[in-house]
C-alpha cells in the first residue's frame, strides 16, 4: 500500500477531494462515535488540510486541518484529525501528525511555533509521544477531551 500526503489550502482542494474528507470525518465521528455535533463550523475555507490518499484505490483514507492562529486557538492548531478504520494500526496517524507539524514548522517559519490541540482524553498518551503537554481537560457532546500544547 502506498498513500500519497498532501496539504493544500481549502481553496485548492477539488470539490470531490472536500466532500470525501467530508465523508470520512462524518463517518467517524459523528457516525462511528456516535456524536452529533456541527461538523461544518465555517473554519473549512480558512484553512490548510492534509490530505492521505491511498494511491491504489483513489480513496482518502486520512486527513487533518490545520488552522491558522486566533481562530480557533491563539496557537496555530490541528484539529479533524482522522484515519480511516480499515486504515488504522498501521501507524498512518503518527505520519498524519508529523506531516502536520512539519508543515506548520515550514509555513509559520518559526520552529518555536506553539501548536494547541483538542483530543479525546483517551488519546492524550498518543500525543504525549509527540510532545504534547496537557493543558485542561473537559468534557463536550458526551466525550472527555484534554487540550494539548506542543511548545
Amino acid at each position: 500500500m502506498q498513500i500519497h500526503w498532501e496539504i493544500k489550502h481549502f481553496s485548492a482542494l477539488t470539490a470531490l477531494e472536500y466532500h470525501n474528507m467530508l465523508q470520512l470525518r462524518v463517518a467517524v465521528f459523528v457516525i462511528e462515535q456516535d456524536c452529533p455535533y456541527p461538523e461544518v463550523d465555517g473554519l473549512d475555507p480558512l484553512c490548510h488540510h492534509l490530505l492521505a490518499t491511498d494511491i491504489d484505490t483513489n480513496e482518502i483514507i486520512g486527513t487533518a486541518r490545520i488552522i491558522p492562529t486566533k481562530l480557533a486557538f491563539e496557537e496555530v492548531s490541528i484539529g479533524r484529525i482522522v484515519i480511516a478504520p480499515t486504515y488504522r494500526r498501521q501507524k498512518l496517524g503518527s505520519k498524519l501528525l508529523r506531516e502536520c507539524i512539519q508543515f506548520i514548522y515550514t509555513h509559520y517559519s518559526n520552529t518555536q511555533t506553539p501548536v494547541r490541540i483538542a483530543a479525546l482524553k483517551y488519546l492524550e498518551h498518543f500525543y504525549h509521544d509527540f510532545q504534547f503537554k496537557s493543558i485542561r481537560e473537559y468534557r463536550e457532546y458526551d466525550y472527555d477531551y484534554v487540550e494539548m500544547l506542543l511548545n
